[in-house]
């Protein structure tokens, strides 16, 4: 039986086709990556130049078959499907045809009508991507424990993957299909740094993005960069530089100085077309 993973936003993952055994997923994809350039025509040259190229939201569809008893239990289907996906807020989709790849998608209006003279029906629902992109079911640090959740065609080596460190010099893998850029593209990005210094700086020397800190961190204290929100402890009146971290694609050579006995911890999910 194939099986529909529903988690809306800020509440756990449930199993729709286990909680409805009338609703059977038939199917579950995803439209291709949606790319897009702004372009600049410059006087007397042929052609434009390209400024800057983004994706757009790509579509994700859902194949039900329901089977009602009656007209009245094809109506009461019908409530709880639509109850399910059309929401306010964001939700994430996953499927057990694709099970390591999740989607936050919001839904499209699509009406259920029966086939004719029978109490059944069969809807594609069509939801919108915003980001264009799916996710890894986990996230970085949640390996290596559950990297059983990953499938083939993710990117990850053959080696052991760790996303929490010891120590002022380590690597961190990417192996998304994009750079994860939390601050032009708003990617999801979480940098933990636990240690002892009056000041310290992060940087990835693989692409040159760094971030200074210029407040002390105490034993017992934690530094979080969400995003490109710096805290300390959860206050984010601390003095930095403004600075961001990206990731590269594969391999990225991270240094923590400044600190005592640092361990650093990079959680983010994976990024697939």
């Amino acid at each position: 039986m194939r099986h529909l993973f529903v988690q809306p936003y800020g509440e756990k993952e449930y199993d729709l086709t286990a909680r409805l055994p009338s609703v059977v997923l038939l199917d579950m994809k995803s439209s291709a990556p949606q790319l897009s350039g702004n372009f600049l025509q410059i006087a007397g040259s042929d052609g434009e130049a390209l400024i800057s190229s983004n994706y757009n939201p790509s579509t994700v569809t859902v194949s039900l078959f329901l089977k009602g008893k009656s007209m009245a239990d094809l109506r009461a289907l019908k409530a709880e499907v639509q109850s399910a996906f059309y929401q306010r807020h964001l939700m994430r989709l996953r499927s057990s045809l694709e099970p390591s790849r999740a989607y936050w998608v919001i839904g499209q209006p699509t009406d259920i009508t029966p086939i004719q003279g029978t109490t059944q029906a069969t809807v594609d629902l069509v939801f919108t991507n915003p980001s264009g992109m799916a996710q890894s079911a986990v996230r970085s640090d949640e390996l290596p424990d559950k990297v059983g959740a990953l499938g083939i065609g993710q990117g990850i080596p053959v080696e052991d993957l760790t996303y929490q460190n010891r120590g002022g010099n380590f690597k961190i893998y990417n192996p998304s299909d994009i750079e994860i850029d939390p601050y032009i593209q708003h990617h999801d990005l979480v940098i933990s740094v636990t240690g002892v210094g009056s000041s310290f700086s992060i940087s990835n020397k693989t692409n040159g993005t760094s971030i200074n800190i210029t407040s002390p961190i105490r034993d017992g204290q934690t530094f979080q960069l969400n995003g490109v929100v710096p805290s300390i402890d959860g206050d984010t009146n601390i003095p930095s530089d403004f600075g961001h971290i990206e990731l590269a694609k594969g391999y990225n050579n991270i240094q923590v100085s400044g600190l005592n006995n640092p361990v650093t911890t990079f959680s983010f999910p994976f990024l697939y077309f």
